[in-house]
């Protein structure tokens, strides 16, 4: 799905472009370096024979569009004609054609081939890290339900039902690690709603952990004792059991590590109130992931310009 496009922009595009005020997708553009992601992006359609296509780089900063302003595609298409902010970051001058919604959508379930979505992620995360964020000392793990695109009696074969809160729910569930110290997201995981939250969370840790921070419903034994071989702080909250209520000690304890647990609610504040992950936009589990990732890349994107902003980091 690759198309060489050469085209530069007219002398009314180039004056028009630089009086534009500089805007969240301005900014991203200056922080992030995108020829990594470009070359990533390139492999899915390597070969020169056959029909052209788009720069997949352009495809992929549309995603990123459509994830930070809720557009669906058809409405997205509709904008690229029109809107300088989008046609300056997707970098569309007048001699380009605009993809269709078809070819949006496409290209959004083409990043499952192998697995570009998840090395997308991991070059942002290096990226972080070359701008001088240090995002490996802590950990911070939860997850969230989120309902289905369709009720039950229409039916998502990979969503699922849970209980919460004496409440039935049907979708899926949002499993995320962030950073302690930068709350940008490090790992994510969509899963069916009735996977319990530590039965992924091997996927969302690496071992280099210093400390791991999660709410009660991650306590064991079993975890506890793999963090002391590991040498990895135990900031789990302490679950009561049936037979013994929690002691003053825990109860204190408890309370001292929510205050960095509670980090990861803002995390998914954001998802809610900004980026409008209520509920799936799609059917199926991998499609729901993909729409995870992009959600999870363009939040960290947003943290990034928030820290700018503040002047952390950046080496």
């Amino acid at each position: 799905m690759f198309k060489e496009i050469k085209t530069q922009p007219t002398l009314g595009e180039h004056i028009l472009y630089q009086n534009l005020p500089k805007d969240f997708l301005y900014e991203i553009d200056q922080l992030i370096n995108w020829a990594p992601f470009e070359s990533l992006l390139s492999k899915l359609h390597p070969s020169k024979v056959g029909r052209k296509a788009y720069n997949p780089l352009q495809m992929f900063k549309i995603l990123i569009i459509q994830e930070f302003y809720n557009l669906s595609d058809p409405r997205v298409e509709l904008d690229l004609y029109g809107n300088l902010f989008y046609r300056r970051f997707v970098k569309l001058y007048a001699g380009d054609p605009v993809p269709d919604h078809s070819t949006i959508s496409r290209f959004r379930e083409d990043l499952e081939n192998m697995n570009l979505y998840l090395k997308c992620f991991d070059e942002l995360k290096s990226q972080l890290k070359d701008l001088g964020f240090e995002i490996e000392k802590g950990k911070i793990v939860d997850a969230r339900l989120v309902k289905a695109a369709r009720k039950p009696k229409k039916g998502d074969k990979d969503a699922d039902f849970t209980v919460k809160n004496n409440k039935v729910h049907y979708g899926y569930k949002d499993h995320i690690a962030i950073d302690e110290e930068n709350e940008f997201i490090l790992e994510f995981i969509c899963s069916p709603a009735s996977v319990h939250d530590s039965q992924v969370l091997d996927i969302l840790l690496d071992g280099k952990e210093e400390a791991l921070y999660a709410d009660k419903a991650y306590d064991s034994k079993k975890l506890r004792e793999q963090c002391e071989r590991k040498g990895t702080f135990y900031g789990v909250l302490t679950r009561g059991r049936r037979n013994r209520p929690l002691s003053k000690e825990e109860k204190e304890r408890n309370k001292k590590l929510s205050k960095i647990r509670s980090k990861v609610e803002r995390v998914f504040g954001i998802f809610s109130l900004h980026l409008r992950r209520t509920r799936a936009k799609y059917v199926g589990l991998l499609r729901n992931e993909i729409h995870l990732f992009l959600t999870c890349f363009t939040y960290n994107l947003l943290r990034l310009v928030g820290h700018k902003k503040r002047k952390r980091c950046f080496v």
